[in-house]
């Protein structure tokens, strides 16, 4: 039987998700471990800009799949807080709506998920995927692929009240 969670906790369980999956120092470990540029602080909050804001759009997109669409708008409406919570500032969290949480989002809309990789890393290192490192491609997709897939199965377990 599945937990019934109230429009609260269905967004408690989705920021959740996502601090779970942007935890810096486990996302930083990623992208060393990928051979990607963290070695500075400006390179590691690059890195932690783009990697907030796919799993920021695979949560939303989870939520879209699973839950009703006014558990979606109030994830939605939290983002401010969970970003201003990461010590970005208001100018900065509408810069990460606008730019890279967008750009995850128009793929997965679109259910074009398999696309994420390729704007990762154009938006990351000013690259097309064909001319990123075969391995680094490969781990940071696995990783992509498997938060999508993490989240969809989390979400599925819940059943969503409109309270």
């Amino acid at each position: 039987m599945k937990r019934k969670l109230t429009l609260a906790q269905a967004v408690e369980a989705a920021g959740i998700l996502f601090e779970l999956n942007t935890e810096p120092k486990g996302a930083l470990a990623i992208a060393a471990r990928a051979g990607l540029p963290c070695g500075t602080d400006g390179e590691k909050d690059a890195f932690l800009w783009e990697w907030r804001a796919y799993v920021h759009a695979a949560v939303l997109y989870g939520l879209m799949v699973q839950a009703p669409n006014v558990v979606v708008v109030e994830y939605l409406r939290a983002t401010q807080d969970m970003l201003r919570r990461l010590g970005y500032s208001a100018e900065q969290a509408t810069d990460f709506v606008d730019g890279a949480f967008r750009a995850y989002t128009d793929p997965m809309v679109r259910t074009q998920t398999q696309e994420c990789p390729a704007v990762f890393f154009q938006r990351l290192l000013g690259k097309e995927l064909a001319d990123v490192p075969a391995a680094t491609v490969a781990l940071i997709s696995a990783v992509m692929a498997m938060v999508m897939s993490a989240t969809l199965d989390k979400l599925e377990q819940y059943e969503y009240g409109l309270e």
